[in-house]
């Protein structure tokens, strides 16, 4: 009897071991999408993510992200992982102390993506324009460079890292503050008149000496 018990199972232990390698080999003979189907996956996840953004929907634009996410953003802070990514978006656009009242975003590729490994990893590189308004008051748009790398697992891709820039040289925040310190200076000059006059009139003037 027992040994009619460890022949079932061995049996068992058989059948589920060529299950398993059934599953795999009929995984790992799975077709790979048409790059026009990978393509048409990345455009919609572009899509779903910028109207994320735009409808300020924080839960919908986690879903578009990879749960190991590095982010660089245009203040030069590096986001890695959900919870952080969720904890920058909540310091920028939530809550009294937050930096930004308002933005909306654009997103344009240069090109289709590059894709490797296989239909599972992307590379993408683009253009957009963002509208800020500021908690603090001011509204302006900037041009950005993106680039990004996606991954795709079960059938769905997702952004895995993240990179935007501005150019530093040519930028609607620089203009803002050149015009301000020119404002100042034209200011700073017209009150020094002022009171240089004020004070010469006002000042008793010295007798001349004989």
């Amino acid at each position: 009897m027992r040994a009619m018990n460890v022949h079932k199972r061995n049996a068992l232990l058989a059948l589920l071991m060529v299950c398993a390698l059934g599953a795999a080999a009929a995984q790992a003979q799975a077709p790979r999408p048409s790059d026009e189907a990978l393509h048409n996956e990345l455009r919609a996840l572009k899509d779903r993510a910028v109207a994320a953004v735009n409808k300020r929907d924080p839960d919908a634009l986690m879903k578009e992200l990879d749960p190991d996410i590095a982010f660089t953003a245009m203040n030069n802070e590096v986001v890695h992982g959900i919870a952080e990514a969720k904890a920058y978006y909540q310091k920028m656009l939530v809550g009294a102390a937050r930096i930004v009242e308002d933005m909306s975003l654009s997103a344009e590729p240069d090109h289709l993506a590059d894709i490797y490994e296989n239909g599972t990893v992307a590379v993408a590189t683009g253009t957009s324009t963002a509208h800020f308004k500021l908690a603090a008051g001011p509204e302006f748009d900037v041009p950005l460079r993106w680039s990004a790398t996606l991954h795709r697992a079960n059938d769905k891709w997702a952004i895995a890292s993240m990179h935007f820039s501005a150019n530093m040289f040519e930028n609607p925040m620089l203009s803002a503050l050149e015009r301000s310190i020119k404002w100042v200076a034209v200011i700073t000059g017209v009150v020094a008149l002022i009171v240089g006059f004020l004070l010469g009139w006002w000042l008793p003037k010295r007798p001349a000496k004989a």
